[in-house]
């Protein structure tokens, strides 16, 4: 007698859906997306143990190079035009739209207001071989330039909310340091975090 074969039912699954599903997911990902813009220099903090968060949200960033170049920015595209905007009628500038689109996707910045507008209107690929000499915080002399005390003015401006945070470099020297502590307490700033890398606690070390 014959075997009688058993015919096998196919097991072909049919991938088209799942196949849109995720088309759909990467489109969604990649037009939501918020891409980092470059900083304007590197910036090697020092480490420590702290488990304190510097907030996502609302913050003010204060960077200060191993050169002792100090760097400025804020978050939030909209904060960053609106800053923008108070120091424009503060010092009598104008600019474009397209040139308040380029600051607002900045997230830090080391310029002089008078070099700011040409820097804008400069094509990315320009804008990245630029070297920023700071921001100037010179509070001394017959004529004085710290501009690092408008931006902070006109930020908290815009957001009377935006807490801070200081990024300084490890090898950057104490005298700097001073003058933007000076600058802050100047404004009657006393609180502010800092901005550190991390490491591991030695044994036995407990959080407050």
């Amino acid at each position: 007698m014959p075997a009688v074969k058993i015919k096998r039912a196919s097991s072909t699954v049919d991938m088209t859906a799942m196949c849109d599903v995720a088309f759909l997911l990467l489109t969604f990902f990649i037009l939501t997306a918020q891409f980092r813009s470059q900083d304007a220099a590197t910036i090697e903090t020092p480490s420590s143990i702290s488990g304190i968060k510097v907030p996502d949200s609302d913050i003010m960033t204060i960077g200060l190079g191993r050169d002792g170049k100090v760097y400025f920015g804020i978050d939030n595209a909209q904060n960053r035009i609106a800053m923008l905007d108070n120091i424009a009628a503060a010092k009598g500038l104008t600019f474009t739209n397209n040139e308040k689109k380029e600051f607002s996707l900045m997230s830090n910045f080391g310029l002089p207001i008078n070099q700011l507008k040409s820097y804008l209107s400069l094509p990315k690929e320009q804008q990245a071989k630029v070297k920023q000499p700071g921001i100037p915080t010179d509070s001394t002399g017959a004529a004085p330039t710290n501009e690092l005390k408008d931006w902070v003015f006109n930020a908290r401006k815009a957001n009377n909310g935006l807490r801070i945070a200081l990024k300084g470099d490890n090898l950057a020297k104490f005298p700097e340091f001073k003058n933007v502590l000076a600058t802050l307490q100047a404004q009657n700033i006393n609180k502010f975090n800092l901005i550190t890398g991390t490491e591991a606690p030695p044994a036995g070390w407990k959080a407050d």
